[in-house]
């Protein structure tokens, strides 16, 4: 498709009309700020007071093309790793594993400082949350998961109908 901008036909190769520097301190703010962006963007566009600069193609990469299987999650991974995963294969591939021979899906989870002594994969029901062991003796808190099959729920609804701790994923 040809792009007003640059008439061109190359994918990604249009000019640059604003951008901006966000810290990855989470998904909320990252979104806030993109969003402000987005606004001062469209209202520079509307005054004709946006100035489009070439891109430097010297400084792009292209991103792989994903597969389902780029979603399985490596437990012995860092559970920080696992949680940028998470957020980076949103809404595909997602972020799964699988649970009792079916696919187990987590939507949303945090790195936590809570102490798991298991193999990375295990999880622990505690009194404060659900966490599964992870790589480096990480742990991370699963806040949402959908069961193959099913709609998606609190991590503590799981835990109360599937009884898991102490079980491997993967």
């Amino acid at each position: 498709m040809e792009s007003p901008a640059s008439g061109s036909l190359e994918p990604d190769a249009s000019n640059v009309t604003a951008k901006g520097f966000v810290p990855l301190v989470g998904v909320a703010v990252s979104a806030a700020i993109g969003a402000e962006l987005m606004i001062e963007s469209l209202q520079r566009l509307q005054a004709a007071t946006i100035t489009p600069q070439q891109q430097d193609h010297a400084k792009a990469s292209l991103a792989p093309i994903l597969t389902k299987e780029d979603g399985r999650i490596d437990f012995t991974r860092t559970a920080q790793e696992i949680y940028n995963r998470l957020r980076g294969f949103q809404p595909w591939p997602g972020a799964w594993t699988t649970f009792r021979g079916k696919q187990l899906t987590i939507t949303q989870a945090r790195p936590s400082r809570e102490s798991i002594t298991a193999e990375p994969g295990t999880i622990a029901v505690l009194p404060v949350g659900i966490f599964i062991a992870c790589g480096e003796d990480t742990s991370l808190e699963v806040l949402e998961v959908q069961p193959e099959g099913k709609k998606k729920m609190p991590a503590r609804d799981f835990a109360n109908g599937y009884s898991p701790d102490k079980q491997r994923l993967g």
